[in-house]
Order: structure tokens, then C-alpha cells, then sequence
């Protein structure tokens, strides 16, 4: 059962919903608009509990303190400590609200607060040169269209396992310069940008590739070479490992290591995380923040 906190101070009610509609107003996901300011509401709640029931009360130092007793606490439900990316919610929360208030002359005080470390395995991803390593391991037969099709579907696009392989072939818009994602997380749908060169690699695909595979009146977009049938979700991973073998990569990949390395890519360019949510199709950008530590490591 999710506990409720509730503020007695009127500052600090109204400062929960000007940081509400601040979020709003810069385009935040529902789910962040939802969400952040509730977080930031149980850092104003335990200021109350500590005797502090207004914004000129606050110091760079109560952050801290509040979030040092996140990383003691034992989780109710669990018996465990909290997770990294549980206090990173907290603390991306708290970030924002620093900006807020600072950007709004609410309060002039700023704070800045380290992530947490995650200690499980981050995501694997590929370097620009691994990403042409695995173009160059395709050839020249249909197959091999299909092939480059395929990544730039889950690379160029940055699609899920589930999009690519539920994807027809009406759903490229080259009018548009679009591709319609219909299945997504959560049964959203999205457009997803494309560029050029994959645009022009699942045109070739569908024009001259996919016809020479077809043996029924699936509108599916990748076939099978066997029965000419809509590719499964299985066969598609498997032809991506197959062709990162072929290509001499040494990491342990699949689609969705593609999808991590579009994104990864794209921060490291300049992209700004609200951009690459919006790509990729996460709900929040606490999907989406992994990625700045990614590209820190580089």
C-alpha cells in the first residue's frame, strides 16, 4: 500500500503544484508530472517533521540529509534497502526542484546531489565502429537487405524486440519521414523520426527484397526465407546475434543492445534526454537516465 504523506504547510502545498505545472508547462511525460512532484513532496515532509515548514528555511545540507536516510532505510514490502534507481528517482526529483525554484526566484539556493551507483550490470551497448562492423556483415543477397533492414529498424529507430517484429509494411511513412510504431510498451503507439540512409535501406528492402520472400498475404514487414512467413520475435534476436558473430563482436548483444546504443549515440551527440524519451517511447525519463551514466563512462 503506497504511503501518504501529507503537508501541513501551505508554502509547501503550493510549491507542489508550481512544480507540477512548471513540469507540465516544459513538456515532462504525464507519468514525471505525475510522480516527481510527489517525491519532492516527501523531501518537504520530512523538512516538516524537522521543523521546517518554509522554503527560506532550506539548506543545501537538508538534501543531503534526506537523501543519506533514504540509503538507511529498509524497504516495508521487501525487507531490503532501497534500490540505486529508486533513490535516483528521489534525487532527479529533488534536481528539478533545485532548477525550479531557482529559475522561478522562489529561493535563491541551489543544490546538487550525486546519483547513486547502480551495482547490477548496466546495459551493454556497441561503439559507431562496432555499429559498421555489423552493417559491413551483411552481403549483398536478399537476405542481406532484410539485414540492414532489420538494423535499421532496431538500431537506426531504437525500437523493442516487440515493435520491430509487429511492424507492417505500410507503418514506413516516407512522406512523413516517420515510422508508425503501433505496438509499443504499455500499447502506446508513436512516430518514431527516421533517417535518410535507413529510410532508403527499408525502401530497398520492401521494394526489391521482401517481394523475392513472400509466400502469403501477411503484411508483416520482416519475412522468413524458409516459409515466407512474418518473422518471430525469437528468429529476429536470433539473426541479430547471428550477424554480430559474423561481424567478430566479442559482447554479449541483442536487439535491445541496439536500441541502448542508438540511444547512447544520440546523447553523446548533444540530444537532450526529453528528445531521446520521446524516441525511444519511455513513459518517463527514469528509463531514460541510465544512459547519462553510460556515456559518462566513456
Amino acid at each position: 500500500m503506497e504511503t501518504v504523506y501529507l503537508l501541513h504547510s501551505n508554502e509547501h502545498v503550493l510549491l507542489c503544484a508550481g512544480f507540477k505545472v512548471w513540469l507540465q508547462t516544459l513538456g515532462y511525460a504525464e507519468s514525471s508530472v505525475y510522480n516527481l512532484p510527489r517525491h519532492t513532496g516527501e523531501f518537504l515532509y520530512y523538512q516538516e517533521q524537522h521543523g521546517k515548514t518554509t522554503l527560506s528555511q532550506l539548506q543545501a545540507s537538508d538534501v543531503i540529509a534526506f537523501i543519506t536516510q533514504m540509503k538507511e532505510k529498509i524497504g516495508i514490502r521487501t525487507g531490503r534497502g532501497y534500490s540505486a534507481g529508486h533513490i535516483n528517482k528521489y534525487i532527479q526529483a529533488l534536481l528539478l526542484f533545485s532548477r525550479y525554484i531557482r529559475e522561478t526566484g522562489k529561493c535563491g539556493i541551489g543544490f546538487s546531489v550525486e546519483r547513486v551507483a547502480d551495482i547490477r550490470g548496466k546495459p551493454a551497448w556497441l561503439t559507431v565502429q562496432e555499429i559498421q562492423q555489423l552493417y559491413a556483415a551483411t552481403d549483398d543477397s536478399v537476405l542481406g537487405m532484410r539485414d540492414r533492414a532489420m538494423l535499421a529498424v532496431f538500431y537506426g529507430c531504437g525500437l523493442r524486440l516487440n515493435e520491430g517484429a509487429s511492424l507492417e509494411t505500410g507503418d514506413l511513412l516516407t512522406d512523413r519521414g516517420l515510422l508508425y510504431v503501433r505496438n509499443g510498451k504499455g500499447y502506446r503507439e508513436r512516430y518514431v523520426p527516421i533517417s535518410r540512409l535507413s529510410q532508403d535501406l527499408l525502401q530497398l528492402y520492401i521494394t526489391d527484397g521482401r517481394p523475392q520472400l513472400l509466400q502469403t498475404s501477411t503484411q508483416r514487414l520482416f519475412i522468413g526465407a524458409n516459409k515466407g512467413e512474418g518473422l518471430t520475435k525469437q528468429s529476429l534476436y536470433v539473426r541479430i546475434k547471428q550477424l554480430a558473430k559474423k561481424a567478430e563482436i566479442l559482447k554479449n548483444i541483442g536487439t535491445h543492445t541496439l536500441r541502448h546504443s542508438i540511444a547512447t549515440h544520440l546523447l553523446q551527440s548533444g540530444m537532450v534526454l526529453e528528445q531521446i524519451q520521446a524516441f525511444l517511447g519511455h513513459a518517463g525519463l527514469d528509463s531514460t537516465q541510465i544512459y547519462t551514466h553510460l556515456t559518462n563512462e566513456v
